[in-house]
């Protein structure tokens, strides 16, 4: 993770790059008590850089100066990007099998690690998928979160949701092939989860959010409320490919169409201290290379730590992540697809030196 931050800039603001790819097997490595650990593969995050011509590239610079719906004045998107540390050249080869389409057919299940290493659990078919250590997990359907309670801590200090929130993409994907397309959710089944009962006044709730206008106003003035959040901060991950360019144009024109970025909401309790977190909302935008898989969205907690508050003697924070298709050390994850990512198919065995 790294703060990007121009020597010009005197009020602090500034974008978070992270490395999805280093920050989870950073995560991993430094939870196990042996000396060995799992890491993704690169793979997973290698985009190539689209070949266009040097006319193109300063056509596409004149747009993205010239657009004046853009968010540009208050993200400086083009700004940071010129700030970036150079990328290494990179001889991965980006052919990997799409394993994580593969048919997933777990039952309703739970589980945990708490043995200081990680932990191999087999479907009985060929499936095969890993578990970190000081991991919890719930292979169950978020709608039902409420029979969860009493299994669930009182409250969390970190809750991050990825809602499946209703797009034209997985309408497609379901057209095609039905077992790739999850659930999605409306608004009004969003609203009656019970996430109200699991915080408390130092909280941070991070919930991941299409560009759809729609969503967005339905987040902030219903589901927000029905939580029992207010709004802290709102900001854009911009997606970028391996040369650390946006994966796609901004479309200042239209902005319902497909854009390089989506919306990251910062919430907490809405009786917590008006001044709690206050300076999350220094951090402008995100940026990352995303996983070349649909929603695997990278990891918020090293970003979110410093801002916590967290009790007497607390040495790491308590952390839900609902709609979960990975698992991380701390977090209980729960999801329809909670080991979904954790195939092991996507991850190298690494035997580190003591």
């Amino acid at each position: 993770m790294l703060k990007v931050q121009s020597n010009l800039d005197k009020q602090g603001r500034h974008a978070i790059l992270l490395n999805h790819r280093e920050l989870i097997n950073q995560i991993y490595s430094a939870t196990v008590t042996d000396n060995t650990t799992y890491e993704l593969k690169k793979q997973l995050f290698h985009f190539h850089q689209p070949k266009t011509t040097t006319t193109n590239q300063k056509n596409r610079k004149r747009k993205l100066n010239d657009a004046p719906n853009i968010q540009q004045s208050e993200d400086n998107i083009t700004e940071y990007l010129k700030l970036l540390p150079e990328v290494e050249n990179s001889d991965v080869e980006t052919s990997l099998p799409r394993y994580w389409e593969a048919e997933y057919t777990l039952p309703q299940l739970h589980g945990s690690n708490l043995s200081g290493k990680f932990q191999e659990f087999h479907n009985g078919n060929s499936s095969s998928y890993i578990v970190p250590q000081a991991a919890r997990f719930y292979n169950h359907n978020v709608e039902q979160l409420t029979a969860l309670l009493p299994q669930l801590l009182p409250s969390y200090d970190v809750i991050v949701l990825d809602p499946p929130w209703r797009n034209k993409y997985i309408r497609r994907i379901k057209r095609t092939k039905q077992e790739l397309g999850y659930a999605m959710l409306d608004n009004d089944q969003l609203s009656q989860l019970p996430l109200g009962q699991l915080i408390h006044e130092r909280t941070l709730v991070a919930i991941w959010c299409t560009n759809s206008r729609q969503h967005q106003q339905a987040l902030e003035t219903n589901l927000l409320p029905s939580w029992r959040l207010r709004l802290l901060h709102k900001l854009r991950w911009y997606k970028l490919n391996t040369e650390h360019q946006l994966i796609g144009d901004l479309n200042s024109g239209d902005v319902t169409q497909k854009q390089p970025y989506e919306m990251v909401y910062l919430a907490c309790h809405m009786e917590s201290d008006a001044s709690y977190a206050e300076e999350l909302k220094q951090t402008e935008l995100l940026l990352s290379i995303p996983s070349i898989v649909h929603s695997h969205k990278p990891p918020l907690l090293e970003w979110l730590r410093s801002h916590l508050k967290l009790g007497e003697h607390q040495k790491e924070p308590n952390c839900l992540e609902l709609f979960a298709r990975y698992l991380q050390p701390n977090f209980t994850s729960i999801g329809l697809e909670v080991l979904k990512l954790m195939d092991e198919r996507l991850y190298d065995k690494v035997v580190m030196q003591m």
